[in-house]
């Protein structure tokens, strides 16, 4: 009894360990994809910037141009806030990303949704569902705020 026990343990922390690295291994992958996607994130936003500036965009005050170029940063802002949640959360070795770090990156998505919609094709039921959407999000990490953090390890 006390061998097949030993056994189970064994296999157990072999199981663990490998899924451990192929975690690690995946969560390695992701953040540098990511990384790049950001890198072309952010050089695309300096050539859209260059062509603004060139196209006299920002003397004339072409609402478009401006609404492209900030839902281009919004991307990149929510790009880098989801690469840095995934990166701490495998440089501290926790296994589950903080659900208030997601929220943020929700309501940074849901934002940058209402930067760069035309309002004019909008449906009013979207509007409101993205209105609600935003609140209760909001509504959830202010919640969460006032919550103390446990020490309990995820």
């Amino acid at each position: 009894m006390t061998h097949t026990t030993k056994n189970e343990e064994v296999a157990k922390t072999f199981i663990e360990k490998t899924y451990h690295r192929f975690e690690a291994v995946i969560t390695t992958g992701v953040v540098v994809l990511t990384s790049i996607m950001i890198i072309a994130g952010f050089w695309g936003l300096i050539i859209e910037t260059y062509n603004l500036i060139h196209h006299d965009a920002f003397e004339n005050l072409e609402h478009r141009a401006f609404q492209s170029a900030f839902g281009m940063i919004m991307t990149i802002l929510i790009a880098l806030e989801f690469n840095r949640t995934i990166m701490h959360a495998y440089v501290e070795d926790r296994r589950a990303v903080m659900v208030r770090t997601v929220v943020l990156v929700s309501i940074l998505a849901i934002s940058r949704h209402f930067i760069v919609l035309e309002i004019e094709t909008v449906s009013p039921y979207t509007l409101a569902a993205l209105a609600l959407s935003l609140l209760s999000l909001g509504i959830v990490y202010w919640l969460m705020g006032k919550t103390p953090p446990s020490n309990a390890d995820n």
